[in-house]
C-alpha cells in the first residue's frame, strides 16, 4: 500500500516521457540560400521569403510559385489566412499586402498609419472573416481590423497599462478563439475573445507554439509540452531529426535546419 501511494506520487510530480516514435515523416522541403523566414498554411505548403523574393512550395501535384516583391519593402510576416488568401506584412511600409493563391498582389495594400497606427510591431489571423489584429508598439494599443471595409472593429488602449508594466511584443496569434502575445522577455499573456486580459502563463516561453491543450517548445533534442491549464509537462526526446526550429500546424510539425523543413505527422498514441 504504502509502495503503491509512493508510486502515485512519483507519477504525478514526475515529468511525463513520450515515446519519440510517434512522429511518421512525411515529406521535406529544400530552404533557398539567404532565406529570412517561412512558415506552412493550412493546406501544407510551405511559403519561404527571402532576397525580396517570396516562394510557396507544394507537394504533391501542385505547381510552386516564386515572385519579386521588392515593391512592397521587407517582409516581416507571412500571414496565410486560407488556400486562397494570405497577409504579408511589412515593418518598414507600415502595410498589409493581400496576395492570392498564385502570390499575385490583390487590390491596394493596406496602410497601417490610415487607422491611426503609429509603429506597427506584430500582426496575427483572426479566425472571423476579414478581421486581421494590428500591435501599435508606440501607442501600447492593439487594434482588430476589418480588412474588407477599412475599419476598426475593436482597439484595446494602454495595454501596458492592462498588464502593469513595459511591454516590447514581439510575437502574437490567435488560438482558439484566443489572443496570445508574447514579449522579448519571453513572457507570454492570453486575452479572451472579446481582448479582455485572462492570464498570464506562469513559466517563459520562447515561441508560441500550441498543439491542442499544450504549449510547445523545442529544447535542443526534446520537445516540451506544458498543458495550459494543469501545467502537467510531456517530453519528447527527438535525437535523429536535425532541427533549428519548430512551427506546428494541426497535427503537422515542421522541423527546419540550415538546408531543409522535414514534415512530420504527430500521432500520439
Amino acid at each position: 500500500m504504502v509502495l503503491r501511494n509512493l508510486c502515485f506520487i512519483f507519477l504525478f510530480f514526475a515529468e511525463i516521457y513520450v515515446c519519440a516514435q510517434e512522429f511518421d515523416f512525411k515529406f521535406s522541403f529544400t530552404i533557398p540560400e539567404q532565406n529570412q523566414l517561412w512558415i506552412p498554411d493550412n493546406t501544407g505548403n510551405v511559403y519561404l521569403y527571402g532576397k525580396n523574393t517570396l516562394t510557396k512550395a507544394s507537394q504533391g501535384q501542385l505547381p510552386s510559385f516564386s515572385q519579386s516583391i521588392k515593391s512592397i519593402g521587407n517582409i516581416d510576416q507571412i500571414l496565410p489566412v486560407n488556400a486562397l488568401k494570405t497577409y504579408l506584412f511589412s515593418k518598414d511600409q507600415q502595410q498589409l499586402c493581400l496576395i492570392d493563391n498564385t502570390l499575385s498582389m490583390q487590390s491596394q495594400c493596406l496602410d497601417l498609419e490610415e487607422f491611426d497606427i503609429l509603429y506597427a510591431q506584430a500582426c496575427a489571423i483572426s479566425s472571423r472573416p476579414d478581421l486581421v489584429y494590428v500591435y501599435d508598439q508606440f501607442n501600447s494599443s492593439l487594434y482588430l481590423i476589418n480588412t474588407k471595409n477599412n475599419t476598426v472593429v475593436q482597439k484595446v488602449s494602454n495595454l501596458e497599462g492592462i498588464i502593469g508594466h513595459e511591454l516590447e511584443i514581439s510575437e502574437i496569434l490567435e488560438y482558439n478563439n484566443d489572443l496570445f502575445f508574447k514579449t522579448w522577455q519571453n513572457e507570454i499573456f492570453e486575452l479572451d475573445m472579446f481582448l479582455n486580459l485572462k492570464k498570464k502563463f506562469t513559466s517563459l516561453h520562447g515561441e508560441l507554439l500550441f498543439y491542442k491543450e499544450y504549449i510547445v517548445e523545442l529544447k535542443n533534442d526534446t520537445l516540451v509540452f506544458k498543458h495550459m491549464i494543469s501545467e502537467e509537462i510531456k517530453k519528447i526526446q527527438l535525437p535523429n531529426i536535425s532541427k533549428d526550429e519548430l512551427k506546428i500546424n494541426g497535427n503537422s510539425f515542421y522541423f527546419s535546419n540550415d538546408k531543409e523543413i522535414s514534415v512530420y505527422e504527430f500521432n500520439p498514441g
